[in-house]
């Protein structure tokens, strides 16, 4: 019989201070949200069924590699990296040559100059000379497990993924659930957006960080790589030591985004990403 009884099937914990509210989308798959105080909605993704709600600002992504390329070659450093040593990247294209490279499809630093439109316009040319030639696999609607070994020996682990830019702001004193760490340079900001603007590719080299004081969250899927398809595993140049990557399963994927919700729920005030750097690509 029905009684009226209402039964709880989820929580979402309250972070930071009233007025807030809340409300599921008409597919009962969404919920977002809304902070009055800080003026920003946070999105979830729920199963009912389950009883589940997780945060959505880390997702699955569309992820290109090249198909057949050399990947010592194909991957370079940042270009904010080595803006004083050009010599650095005159070495750089002299090891990648005539082959395709994301060299080819950046615009180092070191480089920029008072016009950079013509650099611009060989780099979108690249791009698109790329992808007509299908030198990608496309992964679709995935996330890859990184693993980098430094010449030293020290490892840093790391997943790749969507972020969700309605989470993100750059203004001191923001409560969004991901953060500068720095002061952002306004200046800084119309260069980058200019080489963005007709690019047909986003390489970022956007890092966040967690405070995940049990290092659990990627330790845990560090620990299976057994089980992940490995999707690359190759020396970097320069003496920089190597990389490898594994496709992560949806089952991984989803303990690994209930994990990233629990540890928002936890922080107290929704501060769940820290940007770690790339902060001025982010914010372009």
């Amino acid at each position: 019989n029905e009684t009226g009884m209402l039964t709880k099937i989820f929580c979402l914990p309250v972070s930071g201070d009233y007025p807030k509210d809340a409300t599921l989308f008409p597919d009962n798959k969404h919920l977002v949200s809304l902070n009055h105080l800080s003026n920003t909605m946070t999105f979830f993704n729920v199963d009912l069924k389950k009883g589940l709600i997780v945060m959505s600002s880390f997702r699955k992504a569309d992820i290109l590699l090249p198909k057949d390329a050399d990947l010592t070659k194909w991957s370079v450093v940042a270009c904010d990296q080595y803006t004083s040593q050009p010599d650095y990247w005159a070495e750089v294209k002299n090891t990648v040559g005539d082959k395709p490279s994301a060299y080819n499809i950046i615009l180092p630093e070191a480089y920029l100059s008072d016009d950079d439109s013509e650099k611009i316009k060989a780099i979108n040319a690249t791009m698109k000379d790329y992808l007509e030639k299908d030198v990608f696999n496309v992964y679709e609607n995935t996330m890859i497990y990184c693993e980098r070994t430094l010449k030293d020996g020290k490892k840093r682990l790391g997943i790749v993924g969507l972020i969700d830019l309605e989470d993100y702001s750059y203004t001191k004193g923001s409560k969004t659930a991901i953060r500068a760490t720095e002061e952002t340079v306004i200046e800084r900001i119309p260069p980058r957006v200019n080489i963005r603007k007709d690019a047909s590719l986003e390489i970022p080299h956007i890092m966040l960080l967690i405070d995940d004081e049990d290092k659990q969250i990627i330790e845990n899927i560090s620990q299976n790589t057994d089980k992940y398809t490995k999707l690359y595993d190759f020396k970097l140049m320069q003496n920089a030591g190597s990389i490898k990557g594994y496709k992560l399963d949806n089952g991984t994927v989803a303990n690994l985004q209930k994990s990233l919700t629990d540890l928002y729920n936890k922080s107290g005030d929704g501060f769940l990403f820290a940007m770690g750097d790339g902060n001025h690509s982010l914010a372009s």
